[in-house]
Order: C-alpha cells, then structure tokens, then sequence
C-alpha cells in the first residue's frame, strides 16, 4: 500500500487526469481495454476478477479474456504442462502463447461489435512487443474507438508468490 498511495500522490502532484487521458472515451460508443501485466502467480487473474466485479456493478458490460483459459481449450484437458512450456527460449510454445494471445484479444474485439464496453486483456503481456501489439490491434480497429489502460501487477514477496503458485497448482486445471 505504500507504494500505491506514493504513486496516486506522484498522479495528483503531476496534473494527471484521468478523464484527460480517456479523452473520446467518455462518448457513448467507447470501448476500453484493461490489459493486465505481470509474471505468473502475481494476481493478474484475481485482480482482473475484481475490477469485472466492479465495473459490472457500476453498469457496464465488462468480459475477462483469459489467454490461458484458450491454451486449456484448445489443448485439452492435459494434466500439467511442463516447466520448459513457458521457458521464453522455448521458440515453439512462445509462439503457441503467442497464438493463444492473438485469439483472446480478437475474441474481445468481436466482443466490442456486438456491444461489450469493457474487455479485460489477462495474460502475462510482460514483453515490449506484446504490448505494442495490443495497442496496434486496437487502433487498426477502426469499427470501434477503443482506449488502452495497461495495469502492471507487482509482487515480490516470495511467501505470496509460493502461496500463489500452491492456489494454482492445487485449483487450476494445467
């Protein structure tokens, strides 16, 4: 909590607006993207989860696009993958997640085309490219005005990162 209040003050003693920075998006056609970023086992998910339950009772159509929810379906229920799956010199499973990824975010946008407001991007999102992608995707969309807040989640306390994974491991279908 410390370094959330530290970063509103930096906001606030900028001149940071939000409502300056959505610009166009305050019009009724407006589509937002929140697209998550972080390692694995930070509370991506868990705070994609809350920011749906929020915003959907705020009055907005709010849909969570998990890039690996399309992993599990499109392969199956395997039991676990491997470690080396999500090694980043692992060239073939980088470009399956990639692949994964491309589907998620063009699932959100045909989302958009029939009515969703909000589309939570949840996947890892860690690399420069993969977020220059998403913001490339978006803006060649021109049938909707879609905005782009990236959230980055931070933990670097072991102990919740291993309590984390343990949750994972022990609910999570991979």
């Amino acid at each position: 909590s410390h370094n959330l209040s530290a970063s509103r003050r930096e906001l606030s003693s900028s001149g940071f607006s939000i409502q300056e920075q959505l610009g166009d998006l305050t019009s009724e056609d407006a589509k937002l993207v929140i697209a998550m970023v972080g390692l694995p086992a930070r509370g991506k998910s868990f705070l994609a989860r809350k920011i749906k339950a929020y915003l959907t009772w705020r009055g907005l159509e709010v849909q969570v696009f998990n890039a690996g929810r399309y992993r599990r379906k499109c392969k199956g229920e395997e039991p676990s993958f491997k470690a080396d799956y999500f090694d980043s010199k692992n060239e073939r499973a980088a470009k399956e997640r990639e692949m994964y990824a491309h589907m998620a975010l063009q699932d959100m946008l045909l989302w958009f085309s029939k009515g969703g407001e909000v589309g939570i991007f949840d996947a890892t999102n860690t690399t420069r490219a993969r977020r220059e992608k998403i913001v490339q995707v978006c803006r060649e969309n021109k049938e909707n005005n879609i905005g782009i807040i990236f959230i980055e989640s931070i933990c670097d306390e072991e102990q919740v990162i291993l309590q984390n994974i343990r949750s994972k491991v022990k609910n999570s279908p991979d």
